[in-house]
């Protein structure tokens, strides 16, 4: 498959980030590096997505250093051993991809790094997350931690400026390239979508599992890198877990099915939900599956422009509120009682990452992409609708990229 990137790509990024920052200070940034599954086993390797944003190399634990005058990688030295379970470091093919012509060794380019910091220490860096993120139960990635700890050695008064804000501010207005990764991406998830969602395919189904072994060989053999996040198959009860990723239970067909799902094509991210079922849908889920609908077509009216996220979130929130009254599910529409039964944002940026960086304090500009996602989640019925599409900002207003995908597939034609 051709790259939609080249080189100048990833050299006009770190040239754009200098322009942003406007100050001296040397950009020293980290990829990641293999995370333990088990035993001696890692995990499948995922590159840390501003590195990649400004380099396109998927190789692990390098870093880049940035100065006014110079830019350089600094590679790892592998073991023997290492080389011949994983492969060399390919530095011609890392020079041809990123645009950086030079890379040194670890030892080499520590020194350099020490010089530098002695020079002037004050540097410019990705600030680290916190070691456990207690909100999602997570161990968060360790090698920008580490990566600060090693440069803070080499002077105990270096001072580090965080820049992940000004450069999530980058990657929130995609290039051209950008969007035809995406398109590609959210271009497979939506073929696939529709091909597993054939009423004689559908009716197949009888585990949850079955539908995203079938997700995954249609984004696979239409050239995808595989999923981009953990799909969400969710059947019945099921559908009203937001992140049900088990996909474990049987499915009935007078079940609900939500479907959030998303291939991914040179790091970039589909993000597209379709909520099924293999009998046609009974009186109450026809109702909630038709409140969903106006809700998102409400929503994707306000996308545009010089729109604040946190204005637009709640003017959707009430126009959610409404349609809940009209199901009968609450009284008032308060805020803590719609989120009873809308409990999570309407849209988040997309890109490299499914939740991707991004001002959210920031008007929408043109060339920002989001997601469009209303839902509403009954637990007492088992009915859990989600309907979510991948727009794009344009001058006037938006474009739903994902508009291929009929909203309504399966027996819901």
């Amino acid at each position: 498959m051709n790259s939609y990137f080249t080189a100048d790509f990833f050299a006009n990024n770190r040239r754009a980030l200098r322009q942003k920052l406007g100050h001296t200070r040397p950009i020293i940034i980290t990829a990641n590096g293999s995370m333990q599954r088990a035993a001696d086993e890692p995990f499948k390797f995922v590159q840390d997505s501003s590195f990649w944003y400004l380099t396109g190399i998927e190789a692990a634990e390098l870093v880049l250093v940035l100065t006014t005058t110079e830019e350089f990688l600094i590679a790892p030295l592998l073991s023997t051993e290492r080389e011949v379970f994983d492969g060399a470091h390919d530095l011609p093919a890392f020079v041809t991809r990123s645009g950086v012509t030079t890379i040194v060794g670890e030892r080499e380019g520590w020194k350099r790094l020490a010089l530098l910091v002695a020079k002037q220490p004050a540097i410019a860096s990705l600030g680290a997350a916190k070691a456990y993120e207690p909100r999602y139960r997570m161990h968060t990635l360790p090698y920008r931690r580490r990566l600060l700890a090693r440069l803070k050695r080499l002077h105990k008064n270096v001072e580090v400026l965080d820049i992940r804000q000004e450069l999530a501010e980058l990657r929130s207005v995609k290039q051209p390239a950008e969007l035809q990764a995406l398109q590609a991406a959210i271009t497979i998830t939506c073929q696939t979508l529709q091909e597993i969602t054939q009423p004689a395919t559908l009716a197949a189904a009888k585990h949850e599992y079955q539908l995203e072994a079938a997700l995954s060989y249609g984004f696979r053999s239409r050239g995808a890198d595989g999923h981009a996040f953990e799909p969400i198959v969710g059947a019945g009860s099921h559908s009203t877990t937001l992140h049900h990723v088990d996909n474990d239970g049987e499915i009935q067909p007078s079940d609900v099915i939500v479907l959030d799902v998303g291939a991914g094509v040179e790091q970039y991210a589909a993000d597209i939900t379709r909520t099924v079922s293999q009998a046609p849908l009974n009186p109450r889920q026809s109702k909630v599956f038709g409140a969903v609908e106006r809700v998102q077509d409400y929503a994707l009216g306000l996308l545009k422009p010089g729109v604040l996220l946190r204005d637009y979130e709640n003017q959707v929130a009430t126009f959610m509120g409404k349609e809940l009254m009209q199901l009968g599910l609450i009284t008032e529409p308060t805020p803590q009682n719609i989120r009873l039964y809308f409990p999570h944002a309407t849209s988040h940026f997309l890109g490299l990452d499914t939740h991707d960086s991004g001002n959210y304090q920031q008007p929408l500009a043109e060339n920002m992409v989001l997601t469009c996602e209303p839902g509403i989640y009954i637990p007492a019925e088992n009915i859990g609708v989600r309907l979510e599409d991948d727009i794009v900002i344009t001058k006037e207003g938006n474009r739903v990229l994902s508009a291929a995908c009929p909203r309504r597939l399966g027996q819901l034609h």
